[in-house]
C-alpha cells in the first residue's frame, strides 16, 4: 500500500482545489519560510483524525478553513482528501484505492468519509490503526513528534511504541472493556438497589394480596345473597304489579266501553259535520252547476242557429248536383247513340276521308276549347262554393272567438279584481314582517354582544385552566421527584441501618460484642460506647478526623478500668475477638495549645479534639484521641506545621495527608468504603431528610388536591359558559334562520306584489287588445257575410253561363260525330271504328267518372247534412234536457236547504250526549291514574332492585338468576349477610390490585434476580476478557520493544559512526504503564540518559529510534516534517543516506529546507506565494537534474 496522491480545498493557505500526487520512494516538499509548506504535513495529519487545535497550530479548529485575504474572500469549508493504492489489502476493504475524506464547515460541523460514503471519526482511526498511520502513530513526524521522543517524561514515549507493537488496537478494546465494566458495576448497584426495595415491596404487597383474596370471597358470598335477595324483591313486586295491572284493566275495560261509545258520538258528530259541510258544498256546488246549465244553454242555442245555416247551404248544393247529374245521364246517352253510328260509318270510302278529315281536326280543336272551358267554369264554381263553405265556418269561428272574447273579458274583470285585493294583504304582511325583522334584529345585536362577553370570560377562564393544568403538570413532577428522593432516601437509610445494625465496617471482636452488648444485658450498663459513635464530626472535617482517629474509631468507651476487665474477660471466654477499651477514670487528655497569631499564619483549622462534637463526659477521651492532633487545610501547610513544632505532634490534612510525630508521611488516594465515623449521625440525617420528604409529599398531594379542586371549578364554570354560549347560538341561528324566512317571505310578498301589479298591467293590456280584437270580429263577420252574399251571385251567374257552354258543345260535339261518321265511312272502314270508338268510350268513361263524382258530393253533402241534423238534434235534445236539468237543479237547492236545518237540530242533540259520557270518562280515568300511579311506584322500586343488580353486580335479571339459591330462613341469611359485611368492614382498606401488583412485582424480583446474576456472569467474562488482553498486550509489547531496542543499538551505531544506545522500562513488572527511558552513548562518551546528550546528538538519537522501529515495522507510507532542521551538514547525509535506503520498503514524504535532503528525492515540490496569502504548488522530477549533475 502506498499514497498516491492527497487533495487540498479550502485547507489553511491552499484556498484553491489543490492536488499533488506521490510516487513510491522519497518525495521531498520544499519552500521558504511561511509559504504554506507544513500545511501539507497538517493537512495529512487532520485527515487521519486529528483534533488538538493546538497541534495543528491554531485556536480553533475553524481556524483550519482559509480565512482569505485582500484581495480574495475567506471559504466557507475546507475538505482533504487521501487517496491510497490498496491492492496488497493492507487497508482491510475490499477496494483496489481507498480514499479517506474530512470536512469542516465554519458552523463547526465535521464530516468523514470513505470512498465517498460517510463515516465517523471512529471509523477511520480503526481503519489504520496498529498499520502506524494515524494522528499518534509514527507515519507523521514533525518536531512535535521529536519533542516528544526528547521529553524527559518517559511516559510521554509510550505511544509510537504501542503503535509499532501493534497493541493500539488491544489498547483500545480494553479500554471499551473497562467503561462495560464501569457500567455493569453501576448496573449491579441500581440492581441491587431496586432487588432491595421489590423484596421489601414483595412482603407488603404478598400480605395485601392474602387480604384481597379474603375479602374477594367475602364479597363473593355477599354477592350472592343479595342477588338472591333481590331476585325475590323482584318477583315480589312483579306478582304486586300483575294484582295492580288487574284492577287497571277492569277500570280500562269500563273506560275503553264508554271510549268507544264516544268514538261512536264524536264520529257521528264529525259525521254530521262532514254531511253539514258536504250539504254547503253540494248547495254551493249546485248553485255553480245551475250557472254553468244556464251558461251552456245559450252556447247550445248560438250553436243550432249556425247548424241550421249550413243544412240550407248543403240542400241548395245538392239541388245543382242533382240538376248536373240529369244533364250528365243525357250527355251519356248521347255518347252512346254515337257509339251505334260509329259502328254504321266504318264502310265510308278513303276519298270522303281526306275531304272531311281538315274539317274534323279543326271542330274537333273546337270541342276541346269548349271542354276546357266547360271544366274551368265547373272548377269556379266548385271554388266559389268550397270558398262559402270555408266562410261560414270562419264565420262561425269568428262568432265563437266573439263570445270567448266577451267571456274572457268578465274573466279579466273578475281576476283584476281579486289581484287587488291579494295586494292589500300582501302590503299588510310585508309591513308586519318589516316589523318583526326590527324586532329580531335588536335582539341579534343584544346576542352578539353577549357571545362578546361570554367569549371573553371563557378565554380568561381558559387561561386560568391552562395555568392551573400547568401548576398541577409542576406539582406532579414535583412529586413524582420527591417518591425518587424518597426512595432514594429510604434506600439508603434501609441500607446504613443495617450496616448500623449489622456493625458492617468495624473488627471482628468490636462486631462481635457490640451485636453481644445487644443481647446481655450484663453488659448493658459497663459499655458505654465506640468512638465513632459517640463523637459527631462536619462533613467538611470528616476524612481528616476519620484518618487521624484511624483504628481508635473502634475504641469502645468504658465507666472504668473494672468494666473494661469485665468484658475483656467475656471476650476471651465467648471467643469474640480482641478490642480496645478507654476506661474514663483512666484517660486523660492533654491538648496542646496553638496560639490565634500561628493559626493564622500557617492556615491551622484547629486541633481535632476542636473539630469535633461529644458528650461533655467524653471529653478526657476525645482529648486524649484528638488532643494533640493538628488539622490544616492542605499537604503545604501540613509541611509547615510539622517543621513549626518540630515533627512533635500528628498533623492531618483535609484531603487525608497525615505527617506523624517524628516526621514519617501518609498520603494518597483513600478507598472508598463505608466510613464508620458520623454513620449515627448521617442516619439520623437520612431519617430527617425522609421526614420532611412525607411532609413536602403530603404538601405536593394536598395542593395537587386543591389545584385539582380549582380545576374543577374552572372547567364547571367553562362547561357552563360553553353551553351559555351554545344556547346564544342556537338563539342566534335561530334568529338569523327567521330572519332570512321574514326577509325571504318580504322578498316573496314583494315579488307577488309586482308579479301582481305586472299582472293587472298585462290583464289591462290585454282588455284593451280584446276590445279592439272583438271590433274588428264583429266587422269580419259583416265582412264575411257580405263576401258570401257576393260568392252566392257570382256561382249563379257561373251556372248559367255554363249551360249555355254546354248547350254550344252540345252542338259541336254533334258536327264531330257526324264528321266522325263520314271519316269513317269514307276510310272505306279502313280507320278502324275502334279508334272512334275507343274515344267515344273514353268519353264515356270521363262521363261516368264525372257522375260518380257528382254521386259522391251529393253524398259528401247529405252526410253533411245527416251529421249536422244530427248534431243539431243532439243539441235540441240537450237543450232539452239542460231544461229539465236546470229544473232539478232548482228542486235539489230547495231539498238541501231543508237537509241543512235537519242536519244542524240532529247534531246539538248528539253534542248534549257526548258531554254526558265525557264525565263519566273523566271520573274513570282519575281511578286509573290511583292504579297507574301504584303501578308507577313498583315500577320504580322494580328498577331500582334491576339498577341494584347491573350497577352493584353488573347483571341482569337473567344473569342474575344464575346465582339462585334456595334460601329456607330468610331472616337467617340476612344475619349471615350482616356478619359477612361486618367481617369486610375489619378487613378494613382491602387493595384489590394488590393480587395483580404481588404477581408483577414476583415476576420483576425473579426478572431482576435473573438479570443481577447476568450481570455478574457478564462482569465475570469481561474481567476475563481484560486479564487476556492485558497478558496478550503485554506478550506482544516485550516481542515488539525487545526487537525495537536491539534494531536501536545497530542503526544509532550507523548513524554515529559506532557508540551505542538502549531501551529501558523504568517498571519491568508494569510493562504496559511503564515509562520508557533512552540511554545513549555516542562515540567517547559514556553511557546516559537522554536529556544529558547535546541538541544534535539528540534529535539523531531521535532520528535513530525512528529509524529502528521503520526497520522492525515499516509504515506504508512516512511524512517528516522538518525533523533535519537541527542536524548540521555531516548528520544531514547519514541521515540522508538512511532514509535513501529505507525508502525501499516505506513511501516517505519529507518536508525540508536541507539541500541534503532534497538531493534524495525522486521527486520535488515547490510550494510558492505567488499572491500573497495563497500557497501554489509546483513539481520537478529530479531524475533528469541529477543525471546532469553526475555528467
Amino acid at each position: 500500500m502506498h499514497l498516491k496522491k492527497i487533495c487540498i480545498q479550502g485547507f489553511k493557505s491552499f484556498a484553491d482545489r489543490t492536488e499533488i500526487e506521490f510516487k513510491e520512494g522519497i518525495t521531498a516538499v520544499v519552500g521558504p519560510n511561511g509559504s504554506g509548506k507544513s500545511n501539507v504535513s497538517d493537512a495529512i495529519r487532520w485527515v487521519l483524525g486529528e483534533q488538538s487545535v493546538k497541534v495543528l497550530r491554531g485556536n480553533k479548529m475553524e481556524d483550519v478553513i482559509f480565512s482569505g485575504t485582500e484581495s480574495r474572500k475567506a471559504l466557507g469549508y475546507a475538505e482533504v482528501t487521501m487517496v491510497f493504492d490498496n491492492k496488497d489489502g493492507t487497508i482491510p476493504l475490499d477496494y483496489q484505492e481507498v480514499a479517506i475524506t474530512r470536512r469542516i464547515f465554519r458552523s463547526g460541523e465535521s464530516e468523514y468519509y470513505i470512498n465517498k460514503n460517510s463515516c465517523r471519526l471512529k471509523d477511520v482511526r480503526e481503519l489504520f490503526m496498529d498499520t502506524g498511520i494515524g494522528k499518534d502513530g509514527y507515519s507523521i513526524i514533525g518536531q512535535g513528534r521529536i519533542d516528544e521522543i526528547l521529553s524527559t517524561r518517559p511516559e510521554d514515549r509510550r505511544n509510537i511504541f504501542e503503535e509499532a507493537a501493534g497493541i493500539i488496537k488491544y489498547k483500545s478494546k480494553k479500554t471499551e472493556s473497562e467503561k462495560k465494566l464501569d457500567n455493569t458495576n453501576n448496573n449491579l448497584v441500581r440492581i441491587k438497589d431496586i432487588i432491595f426495595e421489590l423484596e421489601n415491596q414483595h412482603d407488603n404487597l404478598k400480605e395485601q394480596s392474602n387480604k384481597a383474596t379474603i375479602f374477594l370471597n367475602l364479597s363473593k358470598r355477599v354477592k350472592e345473597i343479595e342477588v338472591n335477595l333481590i331476585i325475590r324483591e323482584i318477583e315480589s313486586l312483579n306478582e304486586e304489579i300483575i294484582s295492580i295491572r288487574n284492577e287497571k284493566d277492569k277500570v280500562e275495560k269500563e273506560l275503553s266501553l264508554l271510549l268507544n261509545e264516544k268514538k261512536k258520538l264524536e264520529d257521528e258528530l264529525n259525521i254530521f259535520k262532514e254531511s253539514i259541510k258536504e250539504k254547503n258544498e253540494n248547495y254551493e256546488g249546485v248553485k255553480i252547476q245551475k250557472d254553468e246549465i244556464v251558461d251552456c244553454i245559450n252556447d247550445n242555442k248560438n250553436q243550432l242557429t249556425l247548424l241550421e245555416e249550413k243544412v240550407r247551404f248543403y240542400k241548395k248544393d245538392i239541388e245543382r248536383l242533382n240538376q248536373e247529374l240529369v244533364n250528365l245521364n243525357g250527355k251519356l246517352g248521347d255518347f252512346n247513340n254515337q257509339k251505334e253510328l260509329l259502328s254504321q260509318l266504318s264502310a265510308t270510302s278513303e276519298e270522303e276521308l281526306n275531304v272531311n278529315r281538315k274539317d274534323f281536326i279543326e271542330r274537333n280543336a273546337e270541342v276541346e276549347k269548349l271542354n276546357e272551358k266547360v271544366k274551368s267554369n265547373e272548377r269556379q264554381i266548385q271554388e266559389g262554393k268550397d270558398k262559402i263553405v270555408e266562410l261560414y265556418n270562419l264565420a262561425a269561428e269568428k262568432k265563437s272567438k266573439l263570445n270567448g272574447i266577451i267571456n274572457f273579458k268578465e274573466n279579466i274583470l273578475k281576476r283584476i279584481d281579486h289581484i287587488q285585493r291579494e295586494i292589500n294583504l300582501l302590503v299588510e304582511k310585508s309591513e308586519e314582517n318589516q316589523n318583526l325583522l326590527i324586532q329580531l334584529e335588536k335582539e341579534e345585536v343584544e346576542k352578539n354582544q353577549q357571545i362578546i362577553e361570554s367569549n371573553k370570560y371563557l378565554t380568561n377562564l381558559k387561561l386560568e385552566e391552562e395555568t392551573l393544568n400547568k401548576e398541577i403538570e409542576k406539582v406532579n413532577e414535583s412529586i413524582n421527584q420527591n417518591k425518587i428522593d424518597l426512595q432514594s432516601n429510604i434506600a439508603n437509610y434501609n441500607m446504613l441501618k443495617n450496616l448500623e445494625d449489622g456493625y458492617d465496617g468495624y473488627y471482628k471482636g468490636v462486631k462481635n460484642l457490640m451485636l453481644a452488648y445487644k443481647k446481655e444485658k450484663k453488659l448493658k450498663d459497663r459499655l458505654m460506647g465506640i468512638v465513632a459513635e459517640l463523637i459527631r464530626v462536619e462533613e467538611k472535617h470528616e476524612k481528616a478526623i476519620e484518618v487521624a482517629l484511624g483504628s481508635s474509631l473502634q475504641n469502645i468507651v468504658t465507666k472504668d478500668e473494672n468494666d473494661a476487665k469485665y468484658i475483656i474477660n467475656y471476650l476471651r471466654e465467648k471467643k469474640l475477638g480482641r478490642v480496645t477499651f478507654l476506661p474514663i477514670t483512666n484517660i486523660k487528655g492533654k491538648p496542646i495549645y496553638i496560639n490565634s497569631e500561628d493559626r493564622k499564619s500557617y492556615n491551622i483549622i484547629g486541633l481535632g479534639s476542636e473539630l469535633v462534637h461529644f458528650d461533655d463526659r467524653y471529653r478526657n477521651i476525645v482529648e486524649y484521641l484528638l488532643g494533640r492532633t493538628i488539622v490544616v487545610g492542605n499537604l503545604d501547610n501540613a509541611t509547615e506545621v510539622a517543621k513549626k513544632y518540630n515533627y512533635s505532634y500528628k498533623v492531618v490534612t483535609l484531603e487525608g495527608d497525615i505527617i506523624n510525630p517524628g516526621g514519617s508521611m501518609t498520603g494518597g488516594s483513600l478507598p472508598n468504603v463505608n466510613n464508620l465515623l458520623n454513620r449515627k449521625y448521617r442516619i439520623e440525617k437520612v431519617k430527617e431528610e425522609i421526614s420532611k420528604l412525607l411532609k413536602r409529599q403530603e404538601s405536593l398531594e394536598q395542593d395537587k388536591t386543591e389545584l385539582k379542586s380549582r380545576l374543577e371549578e374552572y372547567l364547571s364554570k367553562i362547561q357552563e359558559q360553553e353551553k351559555r354560549l351554545q344556547t346564544i347560538n342556537i338563539d342566534l341561528v335561530r334568529i338569523e334562520n327567521e330572519k332570512n324566512r321574514l326577509i325571504l317571505d318580504i322578498n316573496r310578498y314583494n315579488e307577488s306584489k309586482d308579479k301582481y301589479n305586472n299582472e293587472i298591467v298585462q290583464l289591462t293590456l290585454e282588455m284593451e287588445s280584446l276590445d279592439q280584437d272583438e271590433s274588428t270580429l264583429k266587422k269580419n263577420i259583416e265582412s264575411i257575410n257580405g263576401e258570401i252574399e257576393s260568392l252566392r251571385e257570382d256561382i249563379e251567374n257561373l251556372v248559367k253561363k255554363q249551360e249555355e257552354d254546354k248547350k254550344i258543345l252540345q252542338d259541336v260535339l254533334d258536327t264531330v260525330t257526324d264528321y266522325k261518321i263520314q271519316i269513317n265511312l269514307m276510310e272505306n272502314k279502313i280507320i278502324d271504328s275502334k279508334e272512334k270508338l275507343a274515344s267515344v268510350e273514353k268519353e264515356i268513361k270521363h262521363t261516368i267518372k264525372d257522375i260518380l263524382n257528382k254521386k259522391n258530393e251529393i253524398s259528401n253533402l247529405e252526410a253533411s247534412i245527416k251529421s249536422t241534423s244530427s248534431d243539431m238534434l243532439q243539441i235540441e235534445a240537450l237543450l232539452d234536457e239542460l231544461q229539465i236539468k236546470k229544473s232539478q237543479v232548482d228542486k235539489e237547492l230547495d231539498q238541501l236547504k231543508k237537509d241543512k236545518d235537519q242536519l244542524m237540530s240532529d247534531f246539538y242533540l248528539v253534542q248534549d250526549k257526548l258531554k254526558d259520557i265525557n264525565e263519566k270518562i273523566n271520573t274513570l280515568e282519575k281511578q286509573k291514574s290511583k292504579w297507574s300511579i301504584k303501578e308507577t311506584r313498583c315500577n320504580m322500586k322494580l328498577d331500582s332492585a334491576y339498577g341494584k343488580l347491573q350497577d352493584d353486580y353488573q347483571l341482569d335479571y337473567e344473569g342474575a338468576k344464575r346465582f339462585w339459591i334456595n334460601i329456607e330462613n330468610l331472616d337467617d341469611v340476612k344475619k349471615e349477610l350482616s356478619m359477612l359485611k361486618n367481617k369486610i368492614k375489619e378487613l378494613g382498606h382491602v387493595n384489590i390490585n394488590s393480587i395483580d401488583e404481588y404477581k408483577a412485582i414476583k415476576e420483576r424480583l425473579e426478572f431482576m434476580t435473573k438479570q443481577h446474576d447476568d450481570l455478574l456472569m457478564a462482569k465475570k467474562d469481561l474481567e476475563q476478557v481484560i486479564v487476556d488482553m492485558e497478558e496478550k498486550m503485554k506478550k506482544q509489547f516485550e516481542i515488539s520493544f525487545n526487537a525495537i531496542n536491539k534494531e536501536f543499538n545497530q542503526v544509532f551505531s550507523n548513524l554515529f559512526n559506532g557508540g551505542k544506545a538502549s531501551l529501558e522500562l523504568e517498571d519491568k513488572n508494569d510493562i504496559l504503564n511503564s515509562g520508557i527511558e533512552i540511554k545513549a552513548q555516542p562515540p567517547g562518551k559514556k553511557l546516559q540518559t537522554l536529556n544529558l546528550l547535546s541538541g544534535g546528538e539528540k534529535s539523531l538519537t531521535a532520528v535513530a529510534l525512528l529509524f529502528s522501529i521503520m526497520n522492525i515495522k515499516p509504515a506504508p507510507f512516512c511524512v517528516l516534517d522538518e525533523i533535519d532542521a537541527a542536524l548540521d551538514d555531516a548528520n544531514i547525509n547519514k541521515y540522508a543516506d538512511y532514509l535513501k535506503s529505507l525508502s525501499k520498503d516505506t513511501q516517505f514524504i519529507v518536508i525540508t529546507h536541507r539541500k541534503g535532503t532534497m538531493e534524495i528525492a525522486d521527486v520535488l515540490y515547490g510550494i510558492t506565494m505567488e499572491e500573497e496569502g495563497v500557497s501554489k504548488v509546483i513539481s520537478v522530477k529530479l531524475t533528469d537534474k541529477v543525471n546532469e549533475k553526475a555528467s
